[in-house]
This record gives structure tokens, C-alpha cells and sequence, in this order.
């Protein structure tokens, strides 16, 4: 019972760091589909403007592009942090189980 318990709350926990590690990639594809859309926005801008105003649109569309990058850069980070404490909680269970055999 306790060997069953043990691989069911490591199945569970596998199963939520990778629902956890899929919503941080759905929110990184938000988050490229959302500066993608201030990029043509504000390309559109530029389109309709002249001067100082085109130079303005452009500036907040470079913007958006750092803004976004970072944010998919930080969504990568935090999906590889949560792999790796997965992983030590995987490893930590295995460790208890090697303990309780002997």
C-alpha cells in the first residue's frame, strides 16, 4: 500500500508539473501572439503617420518586442525551474523509498 501511494502522489506530481509546465507554455505563445499583434499595430501606425510620429510607433512596437522576448524568456526560465523541482521531487521519493526498504 505504501509503495502504491507513494507512485500514485509521484504520477500526481509529475502530472501537475507538466499541466503546470504546458500553462507556462500557452502563456509564453499568449505572450509572442500578443506582441505580435502590438508589432503590426503599431506598424500600422507607422504606415498612417509621418515624422516624429512613426519614430514614436516604432520605439513602442521595439518595446513590445523587448517586453514580450522577456516575457518568454522568464516563461522559460520558470518552466525549467518547475521541471527541475519536479524532477527533485521524483528523486526525493525514490530516496524515501530506498530508506523504507532497508
Amino acid at each position: 500500500m505504501f509503495l502504491y501511494r507513494h507512485e500514485a502522489e509521484r504520477l500526481e506530481q509529475e502530472a501537475k508539473g507538466k499541466l503546470e509546465r504546458q500553462k507556462i507554455t500557452d502563456e509564453a505563445e499568449a505572450e509572442r501572439a500578443r506582441k505580435e499583434l502590438l508589432e503590426l499595430q503599431a506598424n500600422s501606425a507607422a504606415v498612417e503617420s509621418t515624422g516624429q510620429a512613426k519614430a514614436e510607433a516604432q520605439s513602442r512596437a521595439e518595446a513590445a518586442k523587448i517586453e514580450g522576448e522577456a516575457a518568454v524568456d522568464q516563461a522559460k526560465l520558470k518552466a525549467e525551474a518547475m521541471k527541475i523541482e519536479a524532477v527533485s521531487g521524483f528523486l526525493q521519493i525514490i530516496l524515501c523509498r530506498n530508506c523504507n526498504v532497508y
